[in-house]
């Protein structure tokens, strides 16, 4: 049963991303980077897949705050075998600490293709929410 003040979201995310090289061949066999290179524009669409969750993260805090809007920015490293660590909140501006646990632990869990070789990737993603009417 949807709560009255609960509506649909817009999570936008505009990457900040660092450390990128250019996009590259993806399909070396078994899921792997060829020359341990991680594309931006498949970091994107994995969070972007994704999105629902982080949508969760907002609507569960919507039910008791109403009004709540704000920025939640991320960074994180993707290292060689796909996975996420160091996940870090760098800016929360909605003031809700259970939205900012709940999206760190989505980008946590994330996983990547594994990659033969090179160092692991960061990036910085803010979401920003607000109630939609």
């Amino acid at each position: 049963m949807d709560h009255p003040s609960l509506r649909t979201i817009g999570v936008v995310f505009a990457a900040s991303l660092l450390g990128l090289s250019a996009p590259s061949v993806v399909g070396a066999g078994a899921g792997a980077y060829p020359r341990g290179t991680l594309d931006a524009f498949l970091v994107r669409d994995k969070i972007r897949k994704d999105l629902p969750k982080i949508n969760r993260c907002y609507e569960s805090a919507l039910r008791s705050e109403p009004a709540l809007e704000g920025k939640v920015s991320v960074r994180f490293a993707v290292i060689r075998n796909g996975y996420v660590k160091g996940v870090r909140v760098v800016e929360n501006t909605t003031g809700n600490t259970s939205v900012e646990h709940c999206v760190a632990k989505v980008v946590r869990a994330l996983r990547f293709p594994r990659r033969r070789n090179g160092k692991s990737v960061r990036f910085t993603f803010p979401f920003v929410f607000s109630p939609q009417d």
